[in-house]
């Protein structure tokens, strides 16, 4: 049974968790399997990120490093309501495709070539999803709530198999920001460029 501790933090506007499997902590490199392989613990997990009462958000990782992917994975929710903005279809254009494989889940560099991306292109909205055509794709929270079922499992498969295939000696960092390109990405990283909780940000955190 997978679980997750909930902390709140600086004011309310930093939310941490910490997830479980039969209440043992699951250590990051296991993660980045149940992502890959194990449908109920990407539902899980897609559950978690849609609970939250924050409308927009970043969402960021510790840094990982061969060494320090036996620890306990967890990661942060920071309140970040100027997301919310018209979705930028534009910007990524170029690398989406229309494809069925790995329901249009891609992967390519960012335009300074020092990050590795993992976007959505665009597709129909799930019909419960109230917003306009595409809007489900501006930042993570609205993709968990309004992108196609099979989209969101495939975006969290591809991020375990990406960041799966990056980890090295040296610290990646995983997260999403979106202050610069309103659409969604998963940005692997080899520094906390956008990092908002500085505690991340620290390579050699204990």
């Amino acid at each position: 049974m997978f679980d997750a501790t909930h902390e709140i933090l600086n004011d309310g506007r930093v939310h941490k968790y910490t997830v479980t499997q039969n209440r043992q902590p699951i250590p990051y490199s296991e993660v980045l399997n149940l992502w890959q392989y194990e449908s109920n613990f990407r539902s899980f997990f897609i559950s978690l990120l849609s609970e939250s009462p924050f409308s927009a958000y970043r969402w960021e990782t510790p840094s990982i490093t061969k060494d320090t992917s036996k620890r306990q994975f967890e990661f942060v929710l920071l309140n970040s309501p100027g997301l919310a903005r018209n979705p930028d279809k534009r910007t990524f254009s170029d690398y989406f495709t229309t494809d069925d494989l790995n329901n249009g889940i891609v992967v390519f560099e960012n335009l300074g070539k020092d990050a590795i991306l993992v976007a959505p292109s665009p597709r129909d909205s799930n019909p419960s999803w109230g917003g306009t055509a595409f809007s489900a794709y501006s930042h993570l929270a609205a993709f968990i709530r309004g992108a196609p079922d099979g989209q969101k499992q495939a975006l969290w498969r591809i991020v375990g198999q990406t960041v799966q295939q990056k980890i090295s000696d040296h610290p990646l960092w995983v997260s999403t920001a979106g202050g610069g390109v309103a659409w969604l990405h998963v940005r692997l990283d080899s520094r906390p460029k956008y990092y908002g909780y500085k505690i991340y940000s620290l390579s050699d955190r204990v």
